[in-house]
């Protein structure tokens, strides 16, 4: 019965309104992204050049770069009204989400508060690894399947002000 309601109500629509494309504002696709996409993506179960990243606005071209910690890096970007966003990684290793421009306080928050939604029981942790200057980060960490899955919650200036959410997995 809801269903046929659905279904109701978009035969309502004009035909415009109907086929036009969701957009996202930055902060709230940072978050998809990094909660509900880099643990597939992990896992080894999301392509950089599926659809759900192309509804997203992002390109089909895969930059790979060499990464000291994890090998080879994979990433796509999208361009957008309200800034740029890089996400990929090393599947089974790392993943990251990268947001540059004017967005970045609301980015930011809008990691921290979404985070719970995972449903890990998330705690501040002290960086697996060296600080960097001209960075700050924020370290979290949640037991899952006998390992500890981190977040990192970056921001920096260089090369330009942007914030990234880093997940990845370690043995404690």
């Amino acid at each position: 019965m809801r269903a046929l309601a659905i279904l109701f109500c978009l035969a309502l629509l004009p035909a415009s309104a109907a086929a036009q494309e969701r957009t996202w504002p930055i902060d709230e696709m940072a978050a998809d992204l990094a909660y509900g996409f880099c643990p597939l993506y992990l896992a080894g179960q999301f392509s950089l050049t599926g659809p759900e990243l192309a509804e997203r606005g992002f390109g089909s071209t895969v930059t790979k770069q060499p990464h000291p910690r994890v090998g080879e890096m994979q990433t796509v970007s999208a361009r957008h009204k309200d800034g740029e966003l890089v996400f990929g990684g090393a599947a089974g290793k790392a993943c990251t989400v990268v947001v540059s421009g004017p967005k970045r306080a609301e980015t930011l928050a809008r990691l921290r508060s979404n985070m719970a939604f995972m449903g890990l029981d998330f705690q501040p942790s002290p960086a697996p690894g060296p600080s960097v200057p001209g960075v700050k980060a924020e370290t979290f960490k949640a037991p899952v399947d006998g390992q500890m899955l981190y977040i990192q919650l970056v921001e920096t200036d260089i090369p330009v002000p942007s914030v990234a959410a880093q997940l990845f997995a370690m043995e404690e």
